[in-house]
């Protein structure tokens, strides 16, 4: 599959490389695709995976992930042509969250998925990887069990395209939450991971679902 990422912070990168180990053909994006700053991962890749301009990256993925800071999603979707978002799969791993005073959510009525499915009507929004640290997105492993990753969304279509990606990420266990508006719940795991890890002072992790058989 083509994967167009846009974002070429840490999330993106570990995306970017995993997918790519799985056989994937897969381009990063940064406003500035030829900074210094790259250089280094550009090596560690090398032609696996190639740094692009955001409107390159939209017209090369089949299927989009959307790896970018909050605070700066918003102008990225605006400053690329919507005919090349247009009826694609766009997986949200952004979180809408401040840390001052303390972690939490930047909206109570709504969920950073909505948001960005109102910013890309044309697209099939698919909300999942955002619970969890860059460092174990890719293949994470646990001695105390294997992580559940959710999802939700609102076409079935593209949520199992999204659970196949997922699958060769190494998640064993996806769960369908539901429609796009489930991402809150998403995001409130996100947030009760992140105050759990400041509490346990054990970051980089993880939540598991516990079944009786």
């Amino acid at each position: 599959m083509k994967i167009g990422i846009l974002g070429s912070g840490n999330v993106g990168k570990a995306l970017a490389k995993g997918l790519a180990m799985s056989g994937h053909r897969v381009v990063v994006s940064s406003r500035k695709p030829d900074h210094p700053k790259h250089a280094s991962w550009k090596k560690e890749t090398g032609r696996s995976v190639r740094m692009v301009t955001f409107d390159e990256a939209a017209r090369f993925g089949e299927t989009m992930i959307l790896a970018l800071p909050w605070n700066g999603l918003k102008d990225v979707l605006e400053s690329i042509d919507p005919a090349c978002l247009k009826n694609k799969t766009v997986i949200d791993v952004s979180n809408a969250v401040s840390f001052d005073g303390g972690p939490r959510l930047l909206h109570n009525e709504t969920s950073a998925g909505e948001i960005v499915q109102q910013l890309l009507p044309d697209s099939s929004i698919v909300k999942t990887l955002n619970i969890v640290s860059d460092q174990i997105m890719v293949h994470p492993h646990f001695s105390e069990g294997s992580p559940v990753m959710f999802m939700s969304g609102n076409n079935l279509e593209s949520k199992e395209q999204v659970r196949t990606l997922l699958k060769d990420l190494g998640w064993s266990t996806v769960i369908d939450l539901g429609d796009i508006s489930r991402s809150r719940l998403q995001e409130s795991i996100m947030l009760a991971c992140v105050i759990s890890e400041m509490q346990l002072q054990s970051p980089s992790a993880a939540f598991a679902l516990l079944t009786r058989g």
